[in-house]
């Protein structure tokens, strides 16, 4: 039988916006809603992470409803609980009208940045990137250029082509753990990187 999590008295959106503003939960709930329910170390597991470092999350995440407990299976001696997604893309999509989306969205943003920039470090320090050919699995890009309507469309098509990748993954669980970050804005003309 699933654990009964108790939504908070008042959860809602904002709460649902605060929630994912965390990359590690918006990466759970990306998996679950990817990959479809599972317990907490076949989450782990599939994500490349302990599962102790994902047990306040999940919590967390179960309270506000991100994520919602389903059933639960054996798991050695004891019952595991399975979860599901519990909130839509559209749940938790930037509304410029709320201030907690707005919050939530820019936080999420940094935070993923900051990820990036620690992961691309070490694995270029490791010294085992490779960064050219068909076999690379290391590439950052950093650009400023005027775009037409047509040309961000088409950026767009390939956004939504590698998310689907992304988010069906290898569910086989043999691949490589990989970090997929893209970011694109416009930009004021007046802004320039130092």
């Amino acid at each position: 039988m699933a654990k009964k999590v108790k939504r908070k008295a008042g959860a809602g959106k904002a709460d649902v916006h605060r929630v994912v503003a965390s990359p590690v939960r918006r990466e759970i709930w990306s998996y679950l809603k990817g990959h479809g329910p599972h317990t907490v170390s076949e989450i782990a597991k599939g994500m490349g992470r302990s599962q102790t470092s994902l047990y306040a999350h999940i919590e967390q995440m179960a309270r506000s409803g991100v994520i919602e407990p389903i059933g639960s299976k054996r798991s050695g001696k004891r019952h595991a609980v399975i979860y599901k997604a519990g909130v839509s893309d559209s749940d938790i999509s930037y509304d410029p009208k709320n201030k907690q989306s707005v919050r939530a969205g820019a936080r999420y943003a940094a935070a993923v940045l900051r990820r990036a920039n620690r992961e691309v470090t070490d694995h270029l320090a490791a010294g085992e990137a490779k960064t050219k050919g068909r076999s690379r699995d290391t590439f950052v890009l950093g650009g400023r250029t005027r775009l037409t309507k047509k040309q961000i469309a088409d950026i767009n098509t390939h956004i939504d082509a590698i998310d689907k990748i992304v988010s069906a993954g290898d569910k086989s669980g043999k691949g490589d753990l990989f970090a997929i970050n893209i970011a694109t804005c416009p930009v004021e003309d007046n802004f320039y990187y130092e």
